[in-house]
């Protein structure tokens, strides 16, 4: 039960000490918010820049650390505590140092905040000060008027008995026009008539009510946004006499916030429609891209068993089986099978292309020995790599470790890799090595060949890219030889990598994890 209170009070205290810091924030005077044993719970800039120190050096301090006794009368003890009890203010002078040890004289102010509450302190430098002026009345009215903010004193039947220029300036009034009518004589009744019972609420209750936004309608018929203070007023007996309130203007911010939000709105209708449309075309997408496969799929199969035929007629016409040939037939004849082959090789890459695309490619994984798919696929060669005069340099590690891969397709990288190296080397050598790195076998397919310019190495692996070799050296080709050895290779949990010097060759490499 205590911890309740003590937490409730140490909230309305917070409550407090913002409300007072707006009106000490917004005078031309030093400023002081103390509790009843003159510890200063807050102090403006200005009192900052009278007494040099920081603002954490001076909260939490007794009023003793800025100024001496301002008593006017120094015999007499309870001048100060009568003041304030009687008046609900106290106005002296005392003594002040700086923080750089300089004395200076000083001008207070002293206004009761609630008995028992604490009080406000307003300080003067009266050394720097031109003109002053002990009028209570002025004192706190030139406070008022300095605020931007409109502030209010009612009486208890919600009558307003003090108002600052801000206030009456916002009902196109000066105060002495506003000061002993109520909200009921400024704005519509239905209007009036809740501004009223909310006050009614607060000098019944003894609770304020803070930052509280309404809307305000204007005598020329607009709206204004306002967000308003009010807290109680007592008497020195601790009775509620009336209420003291703050009304800011916050209209820009409000217009800013509605603006914010219809954008936003729009912004969500924009993004929603864009969205069934992306959806729309996505479908659209998928069925175009579906309709793509199958029909690559259907136009390869069904174009092999044509292309058979025409190979094996070709052969068949080749071998003289069914009469002689001579020697230009059968030169024309070996062109037309090279050219069937290199097509059946571009119907194989489209297929294989598409089965991986469409994740329908199948791997028949076993551990075996790559050094034997590599001496098997070299073993074709052989005629190719003498009729070209070119080198063949093999260095296979004998107690190369076992590794888990494909047959077929690991044997199909191979041919794509051996058979681009001895297709674009025209003389020098192609040298194929194996051996084991760490937990991997890595193979190596090297020639020296024209080489890769090195703009062109990023695009070595994409499909459907062929690089930008000199018109002598275009061979042909789908661009999917490469980017389908990317893909067995990955899919086999292996990395494939190109490394190149223009104009002096090309090395292409691949590993794959050793079996367990």
């Amino acid at each position: 039960m205590k911890k309740t209170k003590s937490r409730k009070s140490d909230q309305r205290r917070s409550k407090n000490r913002g409300f007072f810091k707006e009106i000490l924030d917004n005078v031309a005077f030093g400023g002081l918010y103390v509790d009843v044993d003159r510890t200063i719970r807050y102090c403006n800039r200005k009192a900052v820049d009278i007494f040099g120190y920081r603002p954490k050096e001076i909260m939490g301090s007794r009023t003793e650390f800025l100024y001496g006794d301002r008593r006017s009368d120094k015999s007499n003890k309870g001048e100060i505590f009568d003041a304030l009890e009687r008046d609900g203010f106290h106005i002296g002078s005392a003594r002040g140092r700086t923080k750089n040890g300089k004395k200076i004289r000083l001008k207070l102010s002293t206004f009761l905040v609630k008995p028992n509450k604490g009080a406000l302190v307003l300080i003067e430098d009266a050394d720097k000060s031109k003109k002053a002026t002990h009028d209570k009345g002025r004192l706190l009215q030139d406070l008022l008027d300095a605020i931007p903010d409109m502030i209010f004193f009612k009486d208890i039947d919600n009558k307003f008995i003090v108002v600052n220029k801000a206030h009456a300036g916002a009902l196109h009034l000066i105060p002495e026009e506003v000061v002993g009518k109520s909200d009921l004589d400024f704005f519509p009744e239905e209007i009036g008539k809740k501004y009223f019972a909310d006050d009614c609420k607060i000098t019944k209750t003894g609770k304020g009510v803070v930052g509280k936004i309404e809307k305000a309608p204007r005598p020329d018929g607009g709206m204004t946004y306002v967000s308003t203070t009010k807290v109680p007023r007592y008497d020195e007996n601790g009775r509620v006499i009336g209420i003291i309130g703050v009304t800011r203007n916050i209209t820009d911010k409000m217009i800013a916030e509605e603006e914010l939000h219809r954008y936003k709105d729009h912004l969500e209708e924009l993004v929603e429609k864009r969205t069934k449309e992306l959806n729309k075309t996505n479908e659209k997408l998928v069925h175009m891209y579906k309709v793509k496969s199958e029909f690559t799929s259907v136009v390869s199969h069904e174009l092999r068993t044509p292309l058979t035929i025409v190979k094996d007629g070709i052969d068949l016409v080749g071998s003289g089986t069914l009469g002689a040939v001579n020697e230009k037939q059968a030169r024309t004849l070996k062109i037309s099978l090279d050219n069937v082959d290199r097509l059946a090789r571009l119907i194989n890459d489209v297929l294989d292309f598409s089965k991986f695309e469409n994740r329908k490619m199948e791997f028949k994984i076993v551990k075996g020995n790559l050094n034997r798919i590599i001496e098997d696929v070299l073993s074709g060669y052989e005629a190719t790599v003498k009729k070209k005069c070119l080198k063949l340099k093999i260095d296979l590690e004998p107690s190369l470790p076992l590794a888990k891969f494909d047959p077929d397709r690991i044997a199909q990288v191979i041919h794509n890799l051996i058979n681009n190296a001895i297709k674009y080397t025209e003389k020098g050598s192609i040298a194929v090595e194996s051996k084991r790195k760490a937990k991997e076998v890595c193979v190596k397919i090297s020639d020296t060949g024209p080489g890769i310019r090195p703009e062109d190495l990023p695009r070595v692996f994409r499909k459907f890219d062929q690089l930008s070799l000199d018109e002598s050296a275009r061979k042909g080709g789908t661009g999917l030889g490469l980017a389908i050895c990317k893909q067995i290779i990955e899919q086999l949990k292996g990395k494939i990598s190109v490394a190149s010097e223009y104009g002096k060759g090309t090395t292409f490499s691949f590993s794959l994890p050793i079996g367990s």
